[in-house]
């Protein structure tokens, strides 16, 4: 097993292709919102998704990584485990996507593996575990991880990266990509120029106060927030919060946006309901003020499946017009998947994916370690 640091260098679908001309890449993707691995076994040339899949974290991994994320405070040992955890189920991930496309290990390139985030400080330092070499030694497919730290070392947020594939996505067309993961990031692009940034929380927060309040891990389709009112005190207060005062570029993460952070805003006689309702409002919000009049949007990520979201984005937006991704072709569970599957045939080929307008950083970087067999 060789390392190289690069610095010059849910539902499942298969459709079948000609495995004798096309090279394949898998991009392997775990959000901010702790769920488990989402999988895409991807045609180099075309760029098309050819299988895809989803792998939760178990309930005691999926606890242990949110406890790791949100107190900051582990032993060496436990981060041991739970990184070799995470990479063995990334791995699965791999094997379940060459099963279901009937695909050998060979007639695969490159895993790109973002690999899931348990540290981000924008601009100092960003830290992914599920570790390549484990991935790459369990499923003998090279494998490229951590594409973040090369931006920062540069002098960039790290974060986000998928401003790249979206223009790359959208090819030659206008408009507005939103990821509506745990932590919201927007991606505009322009006829001369490309900006992206995380706008603040989006499936995170939701998701931490329904499982502190009602044991739940997610509020499906935001009907509980719907069943709330807007605090309007509390939203005003939240909106002042320093994140939403800053210029780009910036990005942030679960360690900043948790709980502790909603409980500094909070009185203690809020109605449970109408807090969700007014953290769902915030989302919106958030996002919209970067929208554009008549603007093209095209959304992704867990936060789609919320459809009282949605609508909210839909009713503060509406001279734009909002779809989701799969008008481009590309399901909005995969989206995230099916950059890291580019950025590894990109770092491969010794290309550069890193946009520095997006992050900060001081040059364009080829970004990833390759853990190569």
């Amino acid at each position: 097993m060789i390392l190289v640091h690069v610095v010059l260098v849910k539902n499942t679908k298969t459709v079948m292709a000609d495995t004798h001309s096309a090279q394949y890449y898998i991009g392997l993707m775990s959000g901010t919102s702790l769920d488990g691995v989402d999988g895409v076994i991807v045609d180099g040339d075309s760029q098309k998704i050819i299988s895809q899949t989803y792998l939760p974290y178990s309930k005691q991994l999926k606890d242990g990584l949110r406890q790791l994320t949100q107190s900051g405070q582990t032993s060496l040992k436990n981060l041991a485990e739970i990184d070799i955890q995470v990479a063995e189920v990334f791995a699965d991930a791999v094997l379940l996507l060459l099963s279901n496309a009937k695909l050998s290990s060979d007639q695969i390139v490159a895993i790109g593996s973002h690999g899931q985030t348990i540290y981000h400080q924008g601009g100092r330092y960003s830290m992914q575990i599920a570790h390549g070499a484990l991935i790459a030694e369990k499923t003998n497919i090279t494998t490229v991880a951590d594409f973040r730290m090369q931006d920062v070392a540069a002098g960039g947020q790290g974060a986000p990266l998928t401003p790249a594939y979206h223009q790359h996505m959208l090819n030659g067309k206008l408009g507005v990509v939103v990821n509506l993961g745990g932590i919201a990031n927007l991606t505009q692009i322009f006829s001369n120029k490309v900006v992206g940034f995380d706008t603040g929380p989006a499936n995170t927060l939701l998701d931490n106060w329904i499982k502190r309040c009602k044991s739940l891990d997610y509020d499906r389709e935001g009907l509980w927030a719907k069943s709330g009112l807007i605090d309007q005190g509390l939203l005003e207060k939240m909106l002042l919060d320093a994140y939403f005062q800053k210029n780009i570029p910036k990005s942030t993460g679960p360690e900043y946006f948790n709980l502790s952070w909603l409980d500094g805003y909070l009185v203690g006689n809020e109605a449970s309901e109408d807090v969700q309702r007014t953290l769902l409002e915030l989302t919106a919000l958030s996002i919209s003020k970067y929208i554009e009049k008549g603007a093209d949007v095209y959304l992704s990520g867990g936060g789609v499946h919320n459809a009282f979201l949605v609508e909210r984005l839909h009713y503060l937006n509406p001279h734009s017009h909002i779809m989701d991704t799969g008008e481009l072709g590309i399901h909005v569970d995969y989206v995230e998947a099916a950059a890291f599957a580019f950025f590894a045939q990109r770092t491969l080929a010794g290309k550069t994916s890193s946009l520095p307008a997006v992050t900060g950083a001081k040059h364009t970087r080829i970004l990833g370690a390759i853990y190569a067999n």
